[in-house]
């Protein structure tokens, strides 16, 4: 089968998502499907496609695009609008092909209008990386008549997906409450960089090495710094743990909330910010933290699950999920050894999660579950079947 790829983002610059897709095309071709890409041009620096994609021969259009600010919405979503109107036409181009493939978008719906309308007979899979609207109105960015045209928009292209993929058990609930087909719709979780387990040996990097505390017990957070991440949990513990000296707090990131939360720590000797750090480095900071935090804002845990998730998985190190207690994969997650799922805004056991922790250091084994539930091989295989109509 011919498979049209029509991104929501780009190659030329490093994305959470980019292992995730480069991984579901190889699964195509394995199977023996050709792949084309449509997908924004926005004069990075990187490639156009990824070298492990060229050597394949897949083909890619570039839509020139300009970039919004992460923090200004009406621009974010103008943006895209526009390149939807001018992929309107090109799509036309590729009318005979069988599948299309469709990611997250804040402009769902126009997607799905424009591959039904331009090739009806293709099967259209929209795989939904994070819930929008809800995210936003969780957060409270967006309510009223905004929030119900926005929601209508992704509820058409509900409705008219012929396959729905999504990454958590909580997000399909989600899905399924705002009008997606239940029979439709499959729970595939993200995955890391590599089928194999991480190795604090294979990944140990003399550049972290140099921002982690030597003696002390390390607690980490790594990635986005904004309203849906909820960091704020992070240092707030640091404050209630301002005597406990053997114990050193570390945020690694970017993001619209950082210079808030470096402002709220001042005067805390137990807490360092570091700046964001490449994503091939991602495996050397969880595996060199004695314990990972991956907290959430209040209620996101029903929209959106870390991209992290896998890889801090892989490097077999405690974690705590600051996600919600009624969260479907948090439960999933406490059932495993050296994994600890609270509320968001928990500060106050956060601490004693990490007391505990600090006293009794044992090595976490999660091998079985990273194979059944995050392997590479497997789940990128199972996207490709279910994009061209088959299911396990």
């Amino acid at each position: 089968m011919k498979v049209l790829m029509w991104m929501g983002g780009n190659f030329d610059r490093r994305t959470p998502s980019e292992h995730l897709l480069v991984a579901i095309v190889q699964a195509l071709y394995a199977d023996g499907h050709t792949v084309h890409i449509i997908q924004k041009d926005t004069g990075g620096p990187l490639p156009k496609l990824p070298s492990e994609l060229v050597e394949l021969g897949v083909t890619t259009d570039c839509i020139p695009c300009q970039l919004a600010s992460k923090g200004n919405f009406i621009a974010r979503y103008l943006v895209e609008l526009r390149y939807v109107w001018k992929c309107r036409r090109l799509i036309k181009k590729y009318r005979d092909y069988d599948a299309v493939f469709n990611q997250s978008s804040n402009v769902a719906g126009f997607m799905a209008f424009v591959v039904k309308h331009n090739m009806p007979k293709a099967r259209l899979t929209y795989n939904v990386q994070d819930i929008f609207p809800e995210n936003a109105a969780y957060i409270g960015s967006v309510k009223g008549i905004v929030y119900k045209i926005h929601s209508a928009e992704q509820r058409y292209a509900y409705r008219h997906a012929d396959q729905i993929i999504t990454i958590s058990e909580d997000m399909k609930e989600l899905l399924i409450e705002k009008g997606a087909d239940s029979q439709k719709t499959d729970v595939v979780y993200n995955w890391s960089y590599t089928d194999n387990l991480y190795r604090y040996e294979d990944v140990y990097n003399e550049k972290i090495a140099k921002y982690l505390s030597t003696g002390k017990f390390n607690v980490v957070y790594a990635g986005n710094i904004g309203a849906m991440q909820n960091v704020d949990v992070v240092v707030e513990t640091a404050k209630l743990m301002q005597d406990e000296e053997d114990v050193h707090f570390h945020i690694f990131g970017d993001g619209m909330y950082k210079e808030r939360l470096q402002h709220e720590a001042e005067g805390l000797s137990n807490i360092s910010f570091w700046p964001m750090q490449p994503s091939e480095l991602a495996p050397s900071i969880y595996a060199m933290a004695d314990v990972n935090v991956v907290p959430l804002a209040t209620n996101i845990y029903r929209t959106a699950l870390p991209s992290k998730t896998a890889t801090c998985i892989a490097c077999q190190k405690p974690i705590i999920f600051c996600i919600g207690n009624d969260s479907k994969f948090g439960r999933l997650m406490s059932s495993e050894p050296g994994f600890y799922v609270l509320g968001s805004c928990e500060a106050d056991k956060l601490v004693d999660t990490i007391k505990e922790l600090k006293n009794n250091r044992a090595i976490t084994d999660n091998s079985i579950l990273y194979k059944k539930a995050f392997s590479r091989t497997a789940n990128s295989k199972h996207y490709a079947e279910l994009i061209v109509g088959g299911r396990l």
